[in-house]
């Protein structure tokens, strides 16, 4: 690895990309999404043009990216198009892809152990000292995403359109309700229906997941059992990968829930079952200068296998290829 470097890390919500130079970021910049399992290639295009652009890296200084939804080789080949499309990069500079799990794990200081995200989705990936790997969940919102921010939005909506079914002196879970209705722009429980059905952006729904963690905080207890049902869900994410490994490994956590009530949770629940467990407190984007030295970064390497049972093809038939 040169000198410099540019790391990006490609979210659900926000795209953070960092300049690098000899390890130490020097500029940044930030922008929406560029992940097209949530937006449109166009728009994916614009906010890597506008983060590429804005870090104005030297020409040839190679990339290194981490999104959700590299699952094959294929995916982290035509995200590698995509950035050099987008930033109208020279064929000759380097541009890596890969699964942003392994973003979270390097900006952990690791290059062995396993790295959660609890974000607008959510999946583990591991992988011990001799390049081993396995990996739990990133099936996308229809099929998983349990624990997620796009979880616990879904679930609050469910919950309140359950609560309004009951007898009108039922008072459990009124502040939540409230929130739920204010989010949604609606007046009437029912009214979430077509809400809901009207706007299936995993971004919006998943902005619930503040305010239901914010009542859970506060002792709501219609919040404080999403947010328990949700620690819940993301513990067995690791816990999967953890007993396929078969080895104590230091697990990562990383994404927008990691600083909640369900980080704090999900924490307590895996020390219980003797894991070392550190909360991400510092940019995922900051482990790309680790990432980059790991032997683990070709790109026909980057995408974490399919968990198991999910079978290869059919764990990225969900996008149909979505970077391609």
């Amino acid at each position: 690895m040169g000198t410099e470097l540019v790391g990006l890390d490609i979210g659900g919500s926000h795209t953070r990309g960092v300049l690098f130079r000899g390890g130490e970021p020097v500029r940044e910049a930030r922008s929406g999404s560029a992940n097209v399992q949530n937006v449109s290639a166009s728009e994916a295009t614009r906010s890597l043009r506008s983060v590429l652009s804005e870090l104005a890296a030297p020409p040839g200084t190679p990339v290194l990216a981490g999104a959700g939804g590299v699952d094959t080789p294929h995916d982290a080949a035509a995200l590698a198009d995509l950035i050099r499309s987008a930033g109208h990069l020279d064929a000759s500079t380097p541009v890596r892809a890969v699964h942003d799990t392994r973003l979270i794990l390097a900006a952990g200081g690791h290059t062995a152990g396993i790295a959660l995200i609890a974000g607008t989705g959510s999946v583990a990936w591991g992988v011990d000292a001799s390049g081993r790997e396995a990996r739990a969940g990133g099936w996308g919102y229809l099929l998983g995403d349990e624990g997620s921010g796009y979880w616990i939005g879904r679930e609050a909506v469910r919950r309140v359109l359950r609560l309004s079914q009951q007898l009108p002196t039922a008072r459990e879970g009124e502040a939540l309700t409230r929130a739920v209705l204010e989010h949604a722009g609606v007046a009437e429980p029912t009214d979430l229906i077509g809400a809901f059905h009207d706007r299936p952006d995993r971004t919006h729904w998943a902005g619930l997941a503040r305010a239901v963690c914010e009542f859970a905080s506060s002792g709501d207890a219609a919040a404080s059992e999403l947010v328990a049902a949700a620690a819940e869900h993301l513990a067995e994410l690791v816990l999967t990968v953890a007993r396929a490994l078969d080895e104590p490994l230091p697990v990562v956590v990383g994404g927008g829930l990691t600083g909640s009530v369900v980080g704090a949770e999900l924490a307590a629940l895996l020390r219980q079952r003797g894991l070392t467990v550190s909360l991400l407190d510092r940019e995922p984007v900051l482990g790309a200068p680790l990432l980059a030295r790991s032997p683990r970064t070709d790109p026909a390497r980057e995408a974490p296998g399919p968990a198991p049972g999910t079978g290869g093809p059919a764990s990225s038939s969900r996008k149909n290829h979505a970077y391609a």
